[in-house]
């Protein structure tokens, strides 16, 4: 690719992000102090363990989101300032 294709490429609009990729489907963290089927209402700790599965997959699920919502955006941002610098080197 020579420089003046490179200055059209770079020139030419901008798409906007994509955001019609939905992430893909996951089971809804469950939040419920009720256990599942085989495993006793009643544990040696009190139902700590219970409590800590259920923050945990709620932990995953926000994580998750936050990662599909930020990573686009922000590898979209390092590839523009690359091509910027790019586009700029090449036309010293």
């Amino acid at each position: 690719m020579d420089e003046e294709e490179l200055v059209e490429e770079a020139s030419a609009p901008v798409p906007t992000p994509l955001r019609s990729v939905p992430p893909p489907a996951a089971a809804k963290p469950s939040l419920s102090v009720v256990p599942p089927p085989g495993r006793p209402a009643a544990s040696v700790d009190g139902g700590e363990a219970l409590l800590r599965e259920a923050l945990s997959k709620a932990s995953r699920d926000v994580i998750e989101k936050i990662a599909w919502e930020v990573v686009p955006e922000l590898a979209e941002t390092i590839i523009r300032e690359e091509l910027e610098r790019l586009i700029k080197e090449r036309g010293a």
